[in-house]
């Protein structure tokens, strides 16, 4: 006796179909499974990445400040201070982050004979700062929650970071304007002059009261070039208090000009006005009384000249790159300003060569506003753009160069 089994086609085809669609939900479930689980460790790896470069920025301030704060005030305790105060003020993984003072070490860099630095931990005179910074572990800060640790698995991230900050053996030019327009008063407007000027010429020489103001010094106290000379000289008291106060050169520029009435002087576009100090016989005191006497000594002549940006700068990168200089010398320039270029290259061209030459140039600009320019020679250069507005701000400007350039990040 035979049983028959009839299957129809229709059925057979179904069954087939709901086979492969059944097969098809898993590999989609799967692969849905493993892009979910890729994007979590990418956001989660990203998100470490960002942390750990948030610590890093953290700690290089930290180190800063508290070399900063070492070679100001010579004090191990305020060092410490400074450097856990400028940790707190970072964030990191959107909390402020924190260090313990057993967390910043005191020393000395020195330089070693590969071109870098080593730093001697607890050696004596102090000239360096090590911060080393912990997220997780035994540090004080803890660990940073990640986005997806209920896929990962990972509960939190934790990372460390290094940093040391020291001084660094620096030669400076200070590059300064002394064209015509350093004679004007502070308001900002051209050919304003302060009044009641005591330094003024007899009228007899001259056709209009213009062009006795013009031809005779600037204002002992009201004028541009007076008040450059208190920043500077700010800037100078402030370089005392360092341990080893760089040595330090003075170049002034203009465009070459001369004066139609008394006392019919001329000038050429540049002047090194102090030479760089020999690096074994440099006393700061000889090397700042000389220019605080070359800046009094200006101060008592005619400003004369266009803004030739570029003839300052290419004179003082020739002076710093042509010296010797000690091993590991950082070259700086420090370019003042109170106008915007009008004549000679293009000073761009000039922060080439001073880039070129690993020169370092600062730029400060004085009732100017803004000048894109200068932002640019500071970037391609590794250096700092200040624009001022008023005496205070210069003073500040000033200041704040003479606490910066010497730090160094030595690690």
């Amino acid at each position: 006796m035979r049983t028959s089994v009839i299957v129809r086609h229709g059925t057979v085809q179904s069954l087939i179909k709901s086979s492969r669609r059944g097969a098809a939900h898993v590999m989609i479930g799967t692969m849905l499974f493993t892009f979910a689980m890729m994007t979590a460790f990418s956001v989660d790896f990203a998100y470490m990445q960002l942390v750990r470069t948030e610590l890093r920025s953290a700690t290089d301030a930290a180190a800063k400040a508290g070399a900063e704060a070492l070679i100001r005030t010579h004090s191990p305790e305020q060092a410490i201070a400074a450097a856990v105060d400028y940790a707190s003020r970072n964030t990191v993984g959107g909390r402020t982050f924190e260090i313990l003072p057993e967390d910043v070490v005191l020393g000395k860099a020195v330089p070693d004979d590969d071109g870098g630095w080593q730093f001697l931990e607890g050696t004596l005179p102090y000239n360096a700062v090590r911060v080393k910074s912990k997220v997780g572990g035994t540090g004080v800060f803890a660990p940073v929650e990640l986005f997806f640790n209920g896929v990962t698995g990972v509960e939190g991230f934790s990372t460390t970071s290094q940093a040391t900050a020291g001084q660094q053996e620096i030669e400076i030019c200070i590059c300064i304007d002394r064209s015509a327009s350093m004679s004007y008063d502070m308001t900002g407007t051209d050919y304003r002059f302060a009044k009641r000027n005591p330094l003024l010429f007899p009228a007899v020489y001259y056709p209009s009261a213009l062009w006795r103001n013009i031809c005779s010094p600037p204002h002992p106290t009201l004028s541009r070039w007076a008040t450059l000379r208190s920043a500077v000289q700010t800037y100078l008291d402030e370089v005392a208090l360092a341990s080893a106060p760089p040595r330090t050169s003075l170049v002034t520029w203009s465009s070459p000009g001369s004066l139609p009435y008394y006392p019919d002087t001329s000038v050429l576009d540049f002047s090194v006005e102090v030479e760089l100090p020999a690096p074994d016989s440099m006393t700061w005191d000889t090397n700042s009384r000389l220019i605080q006497n070359a800046m009094d000594d200006l101060g008592r002549k005619p400003m004369i000249g266009q803004t030739n940006v570029s003839a300052g700068l290419d004179t003082a990168v020739q002076l710093l790159t042509n010296d010797p200089g000690k091993v590991q010398s950082k070259k700086v320039i420090i370019l003042f300003t109170d106008g915007v270029w009008t004549t000679g290259r293009d000073p761009i061209l000039a922060a080439q060569d001073a880039a070129n030459g690993n020169v370092t140039i600062h730029c400060v600009s004085m009732l100017t506003g803004f000048q894109e320019s200068l932002t640019q020679i500071a970037l391609m250069t590794g250096g700092s753009y200040y624009s001022t507005s008023n005496e205070a701000e210069l003073q500040a400007a000033f200041k704040e160069l003479a606490q910066r350039i010497p730090i160094v990040m030595t690690e």
